[in-house]
């Protein structure tokens, strides 16, 4: 068992050097080709935003795991510039909706663009069956991870 053990590992290790290098390339490419100047934690609040279309400041909060107070600074910088707007919920005047904006669009838009690009220039190059393939086999990886949720195995120390 123990050889299967370390096959499997350095496999995995192959595997996971692989995919860092895929995506730090995917990162670069996607940097020369995106202008907007937005942190990670605005980027993580858009994408939010258009995922679910209209969220509360307290939706995004919980989301993102930080105070209100914090959402709304970020949400009040991302509207100086036109990434979200902020609406009345009509039917509780006292929640606020937030929604993306013109540059919002534009910026989700140019996303598409880049993912299109990706997609073209290198995925295209694997058969139909190979990529219906890799699909299958990250997504049943997926939902062993989530499955498992949180490592119960760590001791209070942060050991295995």
């Amino acid at each position: 068992m123990a050889k299967d053990e370390e096959l499997i590992y350095k496999l995995v290790e192959e595997i996971n050097e692989a995919i860092y290098s895929m995506d730090s390339h995917f990162i670069k490419l996607h940097q020369n080709l995106m202008s907007d100047e937005l942190s990670p934690k605005q980027i993580i609040l858009l994408d939010f935003i258009n995922k679910n279309r209209k969220v509360t400041i307290g939706q995004i909060a919980s989301y993102m795991n930080i105070t209100s107070s914090a959402v709304g600074q970020l949400v009040s910088k991302l509207e100086e510039q036109h990434y979200v707007s902020r609406s009345i919920n009509p039917e509780n005047r006292r929640e606020i909706f937030v929604s993306l904006d013109t540059s919002g669009i534009t910026y989700f838009e140019r996303e598409d663009e880049i993912k299109r690009f990706i997609i073209s220039r290198y995925y295209s190059k694997l058969e139909l069956s190979e990529i219906v393939q890799l699909k299958e086999v990250v997504q049943k990886l997926n939902q062993i991870v989530l499955k498992e949720g949180v490592i119960q195995e760590i001791n209070d120390k942060g050991e295995i």
